[in-house]
């Protein structure tokens, strides 16, 4: 067996932290969104701009899922501003997190998937087309609810994607799903309820669970609409 190179074993650390990470920390975010919405509001209106920085590093650095923070900039801000928020944070965040992962991938990954074929095929489609195609192609694989952020951060760095079409591809594709995260934290919000205890208080059991499977129910269609997209662009 070939001996494998310390970044390969560094990113693979990278991205089983990445993997992990952002779900205990969403749930402790939603466990303390009372706190952190009179913190975010206690700043004024400099809030929006706190509350873009913290989404950019906490996404940037793994440590907390976009749809997370883009319900909570909803919750916060509301629909409109919350979606503004959560854009320019996801921006800063896939920023970072390029970052991050081409410090520690270098060209170590790209090097191992050139060693086999069928997976040198797959990045070459990816990373050897055209800018627009890759944009279009990074916009397929941000579009689905399930695509972890910091994770495809890592995959596209390590596999040699070139900064700008990650980026736009990026906002594209992230739009649609940020945007319904945020709406949906702004309706919880307008009931006047202060944290999830309340708001299962004011609405009652029932209306919660149903708000639940009618958001698992949207999210399973976008899933399957950027399943079918990206097996047809030949990426699954």
């Amino acid at each position: 067996m070939p001996r494998l190179e310390p970044r390969l074993w560094l990113t693979g650390a990278l991205a089983a932290a990445w993997f992990t990470l952002p779900l205990g920390f969403s749930v402790l975010l939603f466990a303390r969104i009372a706190d952190v919405t009179d913190w975010l509001r206690g700043h004024g209106s400099s809030g929006a701009a706190v509350g873009a920085a913290a989404f950019a590093v906490a996404a940037g650095l793994g440590l907390m899922p976009t749809y997370a923070q883009a319900i909570l900039m909803g919750w916060v801000f509301g629909t409109a501003v919350g979606s503004g928020v959560s854009v320019t944070g996801y921006v800063g965040g896939a920023l970072i997190g390029w970052s991050v992962s081409r410090l520690v991938a270098g060209d170590a990954v790209r090097r191992f998937i050139d060693g086999h074929r069928t997976w040198g095929v797959v990045r070459a489609a990816l990373v050897d087309a055209s800018v627009p195609r890759t944009m279009g192609l990074v916009a397929l694989l941000r579009f689905p609810p399930n695509s972890p952020f910091a994770f495809t951060n890592l995959v596209l760095a390590a596999t040699g994607v070139r900064f700008a079409p990650m980026i736009v591809g990026s906002v594209v594709g992230m739009m649609p799903r940020t945007v319904f995260a945020c709406w949906v934290g702004a309706q919880g919000a307008a009931t006047g309820a202060t944290d999830l205890g309340d708001l299962m208080k004011k609405q009652g059991p029932m209306a919660v669970v149903g708000g639940v499977v009618l958001l698992v129910a949207a999210l399973w269609v976008m899933q399957q609409i950027g399943n079918r997209a990206l097996k047809s662009a030949g990426l699954r």
